[in-house]
């Protein structure tokens, strides 16, 4: 975990470009040479970021402050850093299956919510393997992110106790507004209830790029929990959205990768028929529901691991599209909650080479976070949660929570340890005794899998 503790905007953009430049560096070459294959010219490019910069001048002013900070940093123009952030969300995005459980269904009275973050491997290549950075500038609440800065770092709790974390969902009714990377930063900078944020969603435009492949869109359903125990799950498309709370469902709720609550007739949403790539989800979100239920007022963390390493298969909400368990069979890609690519192989042996990269691509849980604001901690999985133990991470401390002295109490930890997230990496991006080989080596890795998603980009690009 890193931190960015800066006097204004302009400082933060500034300061993460200076830190991270060659990750920024990587990210923006390969969204420039892609969004050129896809045929987007460079006129077409400055016009669509010019609309947008007039969007967050108008709803979201301090991100352009931020973005001219970047772009001092990196050598970049304004409007390029803008134009890579919108192409951001239609590049190979998140699978995921997430929770959030609030009383009367925990245990032990607490607030969690729980991230299972599945994407690409490139992305650990890319940024390590837990990401995480407190961003901390006056005049907005401190927070904890995922991610790269500026550009797609989703907060994922305030110094207020506010948790959040997302799903990538496609979506068919589209249009121009702020993006959910913006759209999450703005609530978690200003809110400390869900109500708060549900407003965020209400009163802004909500940027979303037409498309129903949920490995190739990155528009997002979102889980917000508080600590008075209030949950809700937030699912949009431009025009349409939709608030389900958990007070409704007994203090849980989950999210995966389509739209369960928002009417999928509003927002042109995939489902199985329309979208085969879209039928894991469904059947990892009837999982989720299916253990929720069966420890709803037992959830602790011992039980939340049980569920987020667990491997087992629930088709019920597949049975409607003719979709049903063979016994015999093997099972739907991208299928169970903590995710593999269990079919890789079989489908190399049937030749079909761009279903394996697919799966490969998409049908992996990196790692997993668990959200405790009453203790100011966040346990974060430093690998696939079924193989890894979770390391805790104390937060009180950097995001100024008031209650963090009684929550030293409770915790079973030491909180001045800091864990090594990313042990074979010094400052943050490098290797701490890299060589000619190790840096040639890791670099053809890199782009082994920056070729694979640019595959799988533009053979699903057409889909929507």
């Amino acid at each position: 975990m890193w931190e960015l503790r800066c006097r204004d905007e302009f400082g933060f953009g500034f300061q993460a470009g200076r830190q991270a430049h060659r990750a920024y560096g990587f990210f923006l070459k390969n969204a420039f040479r892609l969004m050129g294959k896809l045929g987007i010219t460079a006129g077409e490019a400055r016009d669509r970021a010019r609309r947008h910069a007039k969007i967050l001048a108008e709803r979201y002013p301090v991100q352009l402050d931020r973005l001219k900070g970047l772009s001092r940093a990196l050598g970049f123009e304004k409007w390029e850093l803008i134009s890579a952030g919108l192409f951001a969300s239609s590049l190979p995005g998140t699978g995921c299956t997430n929770f959030a459980a609030v009383p009367p269904a925990t245990r032990d009275g607490k607030i969690y919510v729980s991230w299972n973050f599945d994407l690409s491997p490139l992305f650990r290549l890319l940024l390590g393997k837990i990401p995480l950075y407190v961003r901390d500038v006056p005049g907005s609440k401190p927070y904890l992110c995922l991610g790269l800065p500026v550009l797609f770092g989703i907060g994922i709790m305030n110094g207020d106790g506010l948790c959040s974390c997302v799903n990538s969902v496609g979506a068919m009714d589209g249009g121009e507004g702020l993006t959910f990377f913006e759209l999450n930063n703005l609530a978690m900078e200003t809110c400390s209830t869900v109500d708060g944020a549900v407003e965020v969603w209400r009163r802004n435009p909500r940027e979303v790029v037409p498309g129903l492949a949920a490995a190739i869109i990155m528009n997002a359903n979102s889980i917000f929990a508080d600590t008075a125990g209030n949950a809700v799950v937030i699912e949009h498309s431009h025009n349409f959205m939709a608030v389900e709370r958990a007070s409704d469902h007994g203090g849980v709720l989950a999210s995966a990768n389509h739209h369960q609550f928002l009417d999928r007739a509003l927002s042109g949403g995939a489902d199985p028929i329309k979208e085969p790539l879209i039928a894991g989800s469904f059947a990892r979100l009837a999982r989720m529901w299916e253990l929720l239920e069966m420890f709803r007022g037992e959830i602790d963390l011992n039980v939340i691991r049980i569920i987020t390493t667990d491997h087992g298969l629930n088709y019920s909400t597949l049975e409607e599209f003719g979709i049903k368990r063979d016994p015999y069979g093997e099972r739907v890609d991208d299928a169970t909650i903590c995710c593999h690519p269990w079919n890789f192989f079989r489908h190399i042996r049937r030749l079909e080479i761009l279903d394996a990269l697919v799966e490969l691509n998409v049908a992996m849980t990196l790692n997993n976070l668990v959200m405790d604001p009453l203790r100011c901690t966040v346990y974060v999985t430093p690998g696939r949660p079924c193989r890894k133990l979770p390391v805790p991470l104390w937060v009180g401390d950097a995001l100024r929570m008031e209650w963090a002295d009684r929550a030293r109490g409770e915790i079973d930890y030491r909180p001045d340890r800091v864990p090594r997230i990313t042990p074979r990496r010094s400052g943050i991006f490098r290797r701490p005794h890299q060589t000619r080989v190790s840096e040639t080596f890791r670099s053809l890795v890199i782009r082994a899998f920056a070729a694979l998603d640019r595959v799988l980009a533009e053979s699903l690009s057409g889909e929507g």
